[in-house]
């Protein structure tokens, strides 16, 4: 099981539970601390995502289906 906890603010409350939570982490192996500094695209990320797109929509011959990589795998 999976729990995902975000702490966007930087207020001492929040950042006193993050120091908490990263201490419990030194001796708790099931407890994980992922920082996440930016879960956004960049904007040249956003435009090769578009142009690969595209490309797949005029090439539709090109690449593998879903179902012919999962059978390979």
């Amino acid at each position: 099981m999976t729990y995902t906890i975000k702490i966007t603010e930087t207020s001492p409350q929040a950042l006193s539970i993050i120091n908490m939570l990263k201490a419990l982490s030194l001796d708790y192996s099931f407890l994980q601390i992922i920082e996440d500094d930016n879960s956004e695209l960049t904007i040249e990320q956003e435009k090769e995502l578009e142009s690969r797109y595209k490309y797949v929509l005029k090439n539709p011959q090109v690449g593998k289906t879903w179902e012919e990589l999962e059978k390979s795998l």
